[in-house]
């Protein structure tokens, strides 16, 4: 069903200001321990004897279970509110991360990981947040900027999960323990209250199957959720497979690149997310339509990841990375806020969560594909596999309606 474009908020939500401030912080800081820690996870688990298959399938065990929360948590913030719910996804990140540095078996890192992901709302739930409590025109730029800090925390956290690796490879991960604890404290004393949705979206859906069906059948987002899932299935793969491709395939003055080298690259990640969601982005829309950025992003992260696939040292590697992460900057926050503006504002916490779900059905399938792909030392087709599927997501921008249309609330 769709209606005309929805009204600005009501007067009582909070200034923009007072919005974007503490959830930059907030997410800032969740980012920046999860950084701190997941470019590690690969050499971690292989300390207790992982294979690259393990690995991936440890990542993967971590999204299923975000895949069964998110639905529930978003729901769940629609009927009590964002910041309850927020408190309760960082208090289960604390917990997870607290397991995990005393884990000393396979078996226990790979249950800080479920109880980790079983509360892992925090991101939906702040987008949620931020959509509630800004008018539609500014929800793009508004996404830029939780995007930004999002890049920041992961420029800051390898950087740091990096140096801290130095001592031992658990250092990076009570440091995590520390900014989760900060992340709790600074969205219980920061974040305003903000307003709720005057109706609530439906209760009885517990379950992320009917949701996830029902936002891809919608004219209104199911093609913007079918680039969604693109966009996260080749995200993922990165994510789950770069640390294992640099210790496989590159090389820093003839060595093999270890944790430290690989935390600071995925800084350099970080680094491109922050400059162009926060400092260029918002120019970008100014001279672009949204249709555009995205379908530049997606191209750009074909050509920079199938040139990945050539790489064997960290210099080329940062080139190659450059393209295809300038892409997948920009499109991430343009993508997520075109959704946004499609729906209802009763909608808003389903519908981030159901964006969660689909995120986490990439991020069950990709470190899966990416383990086998590692275990046999196809480097160059994890490289390639990438580049394909960005070549879809350009391709699909030109031929879903709603990437056309104006925009039009469900």
């Amino acid at each position: 069903m769709t209606s005309a474009i929805q009204t600005p908020n009501t007067p009582s939500a909070p200034p923009l200001g007072k919005v974007l401030v503490p959830v930059f912080l907030i997410v800032f800081t969740d980012i920046m321990g999860f950084g701190l820690m997941i470019p590690l996870l690969p050499f971690y688990a292989e300390h207790f004897g992982a294979s690259a298959f393990t690995v991936g399938l440890l990542l993967s065990v971590f999204a299923l279970c975000q895949l069964l929360a998110g639905p529930p948590l978003g729901q769940l913030s629609d009927r009590i509110g964002r910041k309850p719910v927020l408190v309760i996804s960082q208090i289960g990140t604390l917990a997870g991360y607290i397991l995990l540095a005393l884990s000393n078996t396979l078996w226990l890192v790979f249950a800080a990981r479920i109880i980790d992901g079983l509360t892992a709302g925090n991101i939906s739930v702040a987008h949620a947040y931020v959509s509630d409590n800004t008018q539609p025109q500014q929800r793009t730029k508004a996404f830029g900027i939780v995007g930004a800090a999002f890049g920041l925390g992961m420029l800051v956290g390898p950087s740091l999960g990096g140096l801290l690796a130095r001592h031992s490879l658990t250092t990076p991960i009570w440091g995590a323990c520390v900014l989760s604890a900060l992340s709790i404290v600074a969205t219980a004393v920061l974040l305003p209250k903000g307003i709720k949705a005057e109706h609530k979206g439906p209760s009885e859906t517990l379950l992320p199957v009917k949701p996830i069906l029902d936002c891809f059948r919608d004219p209104a987002t199911g093609g913007i959720f079918f680039l969604l899932s693109l966009f996260y299935f080749v995200f993922n793969t990165f994510i789950s497979g770069f640390a294992l491709f640099l210790a496989g395939r590159v090389t820093w003055g003839g060595e093999p690149i270890g944790p430290q080298t690989a935390g600071f690259m995925f800084a350099y990640a970080g680094l491109l997310n922050f400059f162009f969601q926060a400092i260029a982005l918002g120019h970008l829309l100014r001279w672009f339509r949204e249709r555009t950025l995205v379908f530049a992003g997606f191209l750009l992260m074909a050509i920079g990841f199938g040139a990945l696939s050539l790489s064997h040292t960290v210099l080329v590697t940062l080139v190659f990375l450059t393209l295809s992460h300038s892409g997948a900057a920009v499109l991430r926050p343009t993508i997520t806020a075109r959704l946004s503006k499609r729906v209802s504002p009763q909608r808003q916490g389903l519908v981030m969560g159901v964006n969660q779900s689909v995120m986490s059905i990439a991020s069950v399938l990709a470190p899966l594909v990416v383990g086998m792909l590692i275990d046999h030392g196809l480097y160059v087709g994890w490289a390639l596999w990438m580049s394909v599927i960005a070549v879809a997501g350009a391709f699909g921008v030109s031929r879903i309606s709603s990437m056309r249309d104006e925009p039009v609330v469900s």
